[in-house]
């Protein structure tokens, strides 16, 4: 959602606040936003991205789940008209940097980055993710090597291990209790890296 501020240091103090990160970092950030950011709101005078801005990233573009990491951004943004402008840019970004267990931030918890991981694989924007759905990212990230006979024994086997309730479909708790010993912040730190282009520091 757009906030109609010009960026200056002033800006670029008040994100720092709200997303826990260095201003060093803010800065680096809109340099790489700079030159993703295609489209310009002329009433609120501020560059923004849509979703072929984000397609255009070779990091995304290459990456099997690139397009679930484009949708699953959006989402967590909340970005009207499917714009994001610098201020969401950031409120996503924070979500990617390692926790700072002495001065957490809501943006950065642990439970903000399983809810990121969990919207890329809830495809239906259910708030739960189906047997189907797991497979199909399943099939995204392993390729076509597998035989639909191992993604399905795989699938079931999580599904089973998972669904608690046995209902059939796994819940954002689910998840959470699953990823329970899972190094969320390795597996997630990619992502910031390649927004930045492999250049940002002390994130």
């Amino acid at each position: 959602m757009g906030s109609g501020m010009s960026v200056h240091d002033e800006t670029f103090d008040k994100l720092s606040s709200e997303s826990g990160l260095s201003k060093k970092s803010i800065k680096s950030l809109y340099e790489r936003f700079e030159t993703l950011a295609t489209h310009k709101d002329l009433a609120l005078n501020e560059r923004f991205m849509n979703e072929d801005d984000f397609k255009n990233i070779d990091e995304l573009r290459k990456n099997p789940l690139g397009e679930r990491l484009i949708e699953a951004f959006f989402a967590v943004a909340d970005a009207d008209n499917h714009r994001i402008y610098f201020k969401d840019f950031v409120r996503v970004i924070a979500h990617f940097r390692p926790i700072d267990k002495n001065n957490p931030h809501p943006w950065n918890s642990r439970e903000a980055k399983l809810r990121f991981a969990f919207t890329m694989y809830d495809l239906n924007k259910s708030g739960t993710i189906t047997k189907d759905e797991f497979t199909e990212i399943l099939k995204k990230m392993i390729g076509a090597n597998v035989s639909d006979a191992k993604f399905d024994s795989i699938a079931e086997r999580t599904m089973r291990e998972t669904d608690g309730d046995a209902d059939g479909s796994i819940t954002f708790q689910e998840f959470c209790q699953a990823m329970e010993k899972t190094d969320i912040e390795q597996k997630m730190s990619f992502f910031l890296h390649n927004f930045c282009n492999n250049n940002c520091r002390n994130f």
